[in-house]
């Protein structure tokens, strides 16, 4: 059975889910093909668009349009996706990387991009949810100066305009999926897509009972690699899945590191164990912003000045600016000029603890350029954990308590000069050359 994306819910906790959602056969995910630049979408023309909203009566119809519109555009933003069971909403967003004779900057430069894509397609989502805070400022000044004598008229005029924006986003997201990951090699554009559907958002709606312990926690595990081979592994972002068989929500976080390369082979054992702890920090992050919330921040803005006058003369002594101590030039000098300042902050936080029973695994890709790791939770690999520790603290008491019940230790005598001496290491450790 293949599994199903159910949510990338950033919850307050993560007990076990149950099968319930809002109108099951729509927004299932499992079974689409994300679009490409120059495909096609089959039945396209079922589907109505109006403005930045794809309406049809079959789900996986409209997220293809909407998707393919949006990457047709070549542009980030979002796309509504209305069905019968609610509005969708669908977030790309794309950065550009460069390449570098270094070949670690050129995996460098493309991580990065992934993580920026990803932080601004999380953006977008909280801007169309939630709004934004808005403020503008815009100053135009315009001057005329004139000076007529008995025998001539010279002047000169100058017009300054500063325009001033801030916008600002602040929120928590809950229930939406990382749906896809996109290196476009040939242009240097890495795309990240998120979507947010009504039954991915009632993931964290549901009021949850107790959790067994498991017996079988490698099926779990199996479960897990099975998606990781049927899918794509991405460098940035998290999902929610089920177990085909127990219907148990399994929580992957997504880690990553580059794998630098290095001519000596025990700096590269070095540097690959240092991706590795990199990536696994990073999921165990991913994870914890899914099952307990992260903080999203945008602030951007620009400033904008421009200046265009022209001078038939100029003031001796500028500070005076003495109509008597003037100097014509004899030709009219005539300037223009604009300066745009822009600027974008992005950043997240997490921060908790992360529940008892999360693994960590981790996978190098198959050209050795990357490491992935996948912190996987499952609420009962959690209840398993916590059972083993109760066991092993009941176990301590236990042996505490013979401990007190026992006598006190002897410290007066022992010396035997027959007990058992068997022999340490003896032997020559420096030769008579090397003292």
């Amino acid at each position: 059975m293949k599994l199903k994306i159910l949510t990338l819910a950033m919850a307050l906790a993560m007990p076990a889910l149950t099968m319930q959602a809002v109108a099951a056969d729509d927004f299932d995910l499992t079974d689409m093909v994300p679009a490409r630049p120059n495909t096609t979408v089959a039945n396209a023309e079922q589907a109505t668009v109006k403005g930045d909203a794809v309406i049809a009566d079959n789900a996986e119809l409209a997220i293809a349009v909407a998707h393919k519109a949006l990457i047709d555009d070549d542009e980030d933003g979002v796309k509504m996706i209305q069905v019968g069971s609610g509005t969708g909403i669908l977030s790309i967003g794309s950065v550009s990387y460069t390449t570098y004779d270094n070949f670690n900057a050129t995996l460098l430069s493309k991580r990065g991009a992934y993580n920026k894509a990803y932080m601004i397609a999380k953006k977008q989502l909280i801007e169309n949810m939630k709004g934004v805070e808005h403020q503008c400022a815009n100053l135009v000044d315009s001057t005329l100066d004139v000076i007529d004598t008995g025998a001539e008229s010279v002047a000169n005029t100058k017009e300054t305009m500063t325009e001033t924006c801030k916008e600002s986003v602040s929120g928590s997201l809950a229930g939406f999926v990382t749906f896809d990951v996109y290196d476009d090699v040939n242009e240097k554009i890495v795309r990240v897509s998120l979507i947010s559907t009504p039954k991915t958002r009632s993931q964290i709606r549901e009021k949850h009972g107790a959790v067994a312990v498991t017996s079988d926690p490698n099926s779990i595990f199996k479960q897990v690699i099975g998606d990781i081979k049927d899918g794509v592994l991405p460098p940035v972002g998290a999902k929610v899945l089920t177990h085909s068989e127990t219907g148990e929500v399994i929580v992957m976080g997504y880690g990553s590191a580059i794998i630098r390369q290095n001519k000596n082979k025990s700096i590269a054992r070095k540097l690959k164990s240092a991706a590795k702890s990199q990536s696994q920090t990073r999921a165990r992050s991913a994870l914890l912003a899914t099952i307990q919330g992260e903080k999203v921040y945008w602030q951007g803005g620009f400033d904008e000045k421009q200046v265009e006058g022209s001078e038939q003369f100029d003031y001796e002594d500028p500070s005076l600016q003495d109509p008597q101590q003037v100097q014509i030039l004899e030709q009219q000098r005539d300037t223009f000029v604009n300066q745009l300042k822009m600027s974008d902050q992005y950043s997240t936080l997490a921060k908790g603890k992360l529940p008892a029973g999360v693994s960590v695994k981790s996978f190098s890709s198959s050209d050795g350029y990357w490491q992935y790791s996948v912190a996987v939770y499952a609420p009962s690999l959690e209840a398993t954990a916590k059972q083993a520790a109760k066991e092993m603290q009941s176990a301590g008491k236990s042996m505490n308590a013979a401990d007190n019940s026992g006598r006190k230790i002897n410290a007066v005598g022992g010396i035997n000069d027959a007990a058992a001496n068997p022999q340490a290491a003896s032997g020559k450790v420096s030769s008579k050359e090397e003292i």
